[in-house]
């Protein structure tokens, strides 16, 4: 285990708070997860944590809901800046993309349907008054605090874009290279005492799969319990990049997938937790003596240290417009709006699935969506990358499902030794594949409706990205962790 440790004059404050929302409110998956959520598992949590050093305050949001537009995630960072008198650059939002919560109003652009937006629009304003609830509660718990950090791994996690001719499709490649690292953040009173830990894994949550009805929290609930348990304080999931991971266990078939969910969440919270236990932000070993005068027995006693400096706190961001991959043509989208309207009618009528009808409204409110985007020469949709140092650890959050290579790229060429690369924060725009992930034709109209040909439906988007936007989005982060030197 590689250790590093940060003397911090830093006060820290963090608090936590279920945002359960209401029975019958429905997932936010489209042909996978969406049915309505009938009993609890697991409560599902919202953390703020607030770092305050040198006159400088930063704040994170970490919670168990599985998306959030831009605009969403904009208002919630806005709440919280406007408490602590801050500037939105300085909070960040990271979503643990759970796939057994609830969706949210704006639905990644998607259509809401009528029956069930007094459901969404209820849970979504309650959500904002527990956001601002829970800021109070952090800034009313500050304390002096420490902080270290550690990585270790866990295999629990596997590539999953599998690839069948010349489809992808969803499934497991047994053997193929992942990013298996655990990274911990340990924030301590000055007597050692944990008050808050941050654990880090790429990971897709859909160990409670899309045939059990009950809201989880996913693997995280568990390893969060744990890590409370054994270490003390709260403990906050983080989401790497995790866009082409899922967990070995795979997406359950099983109504209760609850063992599932315990053992993948048990697993990494002990790693977690014997990561976090190694940490002491309190004492230090000097170098080895005899123990009580005895010859040939040499140890490194243990001290307690009483310094207390101050840490550096900084926050950056940077929106990029991304550019889209060719558009369809006008021609061609009149005929899919004309047949996708069609068949939404149709759908209903014979009484089809519920993720027949919804991938119908999607697919119908893209084409909308996108006739409407041909009058605009150079459509594009900003990205956000964002970096919040705390002392000598920097969380850089990138606003896409981005894959796990991305994450490795970015943590290879950081300024800084401990970076911590975060997917799903600041809002989700789409998932964010490398040029090489593109087939060897490019992806073309019309879409299938696998992985990832729907996409641009399901984010209502008129296309993917243009291939070259993974490189600009590592340019972006690695701008912004050098902002905050």
């Amino acid at each position: 285990m590689k250790v590093s440790i940060t003397m911090t004059g830093l006060r820290v404050g963090a608090a936590s708070i279920k945002i359960n929302p209401p029975m019958g409110a429905r997932k936010g998956g489209f042909r996978l997860f969406g049915e309505p959520i009938s009993s609890i598992d697991d409560d599902i949590e919202l953390g703020v944590a607030v770092f305050q050093s040198m006159g400088v305050t930063v704040a994170l949001i970490a919670c168990d809901l599985g998306s959030a537009t831009t605009e969403e995630a904009n208002e919630f960072r806005d709440l919280v800046a406007d408490i602590l008198k801050i500037d939105r650059s300085q909070v960040l939002f990271n979503l643990s993309h759970n796939h057994s919560s609830p969706f949210l109003k704006r639905n990644n652009g998607s259509p809401v349907s009528d029956e069930d937006f007094a459901l969404t629009d209820a849970y979504q304003r309650d959500l904002i008054n527990k956001i601002v609830d829970c800021t109070k509660l952090a800034l009313q718990s500050m304390k002096d605090a420490r902080m270290a950090s550690a990585w270790g791994s866990a295999d629990l996690n596997i590539y999953r874009r599998e690839w069948n001719g010349q489809q992808d499709i969803l499934g497991e490649v047994i053997g193929y290279r992942v990013d298996d690292s655990v990274g911990v953040i340990r924030f301590d009173n000055l007597d050692g005492s944990a008050i808050l830990t941050l654990f880090r894994y790429s990971c897709h949550p859909v160990v409670n799969g899309a045939a059990s009805p009950t809201l989880s929290a996913d693997f995280p609930g568990p390893a969060r319990r744990l890590i409370e348990e054994k270490v003390g304080g709260l403990a906050f999931f983080l989401q790497g990049c995790g866009g082409n991971l899922n967990p070995q266990v795979g997406i359950g078939y099983e109504r209760d997938c609850s063992e599932s969910v315990y053992r993948v969440g048990t697993a990494l919270g002990a790693e977690v937790v014997r990561l976090a236990l190694g940490i002491n932000t309190h004492r230090y070993q000097s170098e080895r003596t005899t123990l009580n005068g005895v010859p040939n027995i040499l140890f490194k006693p243990w001290h307690q240290r009483s310094d207390h400096p101050e840490v550096t706190l900084a926050g950056a961001q940077e929106i990029l417009p991304f550019k889209f991959s060719p558009l369809p043509d006008e021609s061609y989208l009149l005929q899919e709006e004309e047949k996708w309207r069609k068949e939404v009618q149709e759908r209903i009528a014979r009484n089809a699935l519920t993720w027949e009808i919804r991938i119908a409204r999607a697919t119908h409110a893209w084409t909308v969506a996108t006739l409407k985007r041909l009058k605009d020469p150079n459509p594009t949709c900003d990205f956000i990358a964002q970096a919040l140092r705390i002392g000598d650890v920097v969380l850089v959050g990138l606003g896409v499902e981005a894959f796990f290579e991305t994450g490795e790229t970015i943590r290879k060429q950081s300024p800084w030794p401990n970076t911590f690369v975060l997917g799903y924060s600041n809002g989700t725009i789409m998932y964010l594949p490398r040029k090489e992930d593109f087939p060897k034709d490019g992806w073309k109209w019309p879409n299938t409706h696998a992985l990832p040909d729907l996409l641009p439906q399901v984010y209502c988007l008129p296309a993917l990205w243009h291939p070259d936007s993974e490189s600009e989005a590592v340019a972006a982060a690695l701008r912004v962790l050098d902002r905050v030197r």
